[in-house]
């Protein structure tokens, strides 16, 4: 397949932008929880790009740029954290007094963070960075700062690019791994978060030009959600300081009480599941390689 770097990069910069653009417009009619969640993913894969390039377009070149998508993805954040609490807890058909009053005041700080997004998205700062980011990706504004030898890099194949990336940083990634000992602190659940996801987002980019490594995918995507619930707990007990505020009714405290002592054994049960998948996971990349 005769795709060059630089056209894969500007390809993958171009279908997220768009699919922001799509999902901008139903986050403002709408309150349902797809759109911002779709928004999201794809101002994080934008993110991920820049990432994934940055050993051919250096991040002195990108920085501004990714200041700017992290500035729009910041304003969906907690409304995305929230969404993913009701989910989780508040998703059932009858409530007890305690349970209502709980949700109704998720509910209320859910209206007060779509109100923040949606005020933001008709903002004319948001317009702007957005008419800025078109332009970047349009004129490739990156070839600006680089050099001849560096232009010339570009215009090689997608294809051992990728090939030396997945490889490179699945290796970084395993080394960090052999880090931990056989307590998996918070810390570290989150760095390794952060590099399966961007492993995730590569491994889904280059998949139309590298011969499938499905078992490798599902693998990484089983361990990356083991990471994404223990990181749901982190942000639970969080949020319940916000939504605790002004409260004094002592059955809502106890409420809270018992669903983290819930969340600290399930937080002992996915660490455990941690290691068994972490260990597939380096066999399995292990094979790959």
């Amino acid at each position: 397949m005769d795709v060059s770097i630089e056209s894969a990069f500007k390809n993958f910069l171009e279908i997220d932008f768009k699919k922001i653009q799509k999902y901008k417009k139903a986050v403002l009619v709408k309150k349902e929880t797809e759109p911002l969640h779709q928004m999201r993913v794809s101002l994080r894969r934008m993110r991920s790009v820049l990432f994934t390039f940055q050993s051919v377009i250096p991040k002195k070149i990108t920085k501004k740029i990714d200041i700017k998508i992290a500035t729009v993805a910041s304003y969906c954040n907690r409304a995305r954290d929230i969404d993913v609490y009701i989910e989780t807890y508040l998703k059932k058909e009858t409530f007890s007094s305690t349970e209502l009053l709980l949700y109704k005041i998720v509910v209320h700080y859910r209206e007060k963070e779509y109100k923040k997004i949606q005020k933001y998205l008709k903002s004319h700062k948001y317009k702007k960075l957005i008419r800025k980011l078109r332009r970047w990706i349009e004129t490739k504004k990156w070839r600006k700062k680089l050099k001849k030898n560096e232009l010339s890099a570009l215009k090689e194949n997608i294809i051992p690019f990728a090939e030396n990336f997945l490889k490179s940083y699945t290796n970084e990634i395993i080394l960090y791994g052999s880090t931990i000992g056989t307590v998996l602190e918070d810390e570290q659940a989150h760095k390794l978060r952060i590099k399966l996801k961007k492993l995730r987002y590569a491994t889904d980019l280059f998949s139309s030009y590298l011969q499938k490594k499905d078992t490798l995918r599902n693998t990484l995507k089983e361990l990356q959600d083991i990471l994404g619930k223990l990181h749901d707990i982190y942000v639970t007990k969080e949020l319940h300081k916000v939504f605790l505020q002004s409260q004094k009714d002592k059955k809502l405290f106890t409420c809270i009480k018992q669903l983290e002592a819930e969340n600290m054994k399930r937080k002992k049960k996915l660490k455990e599941a941690f290691f068994l998948k972490w260990k597939e996971f380096r066999e399995i990349a292990q094979q790959v390689d």
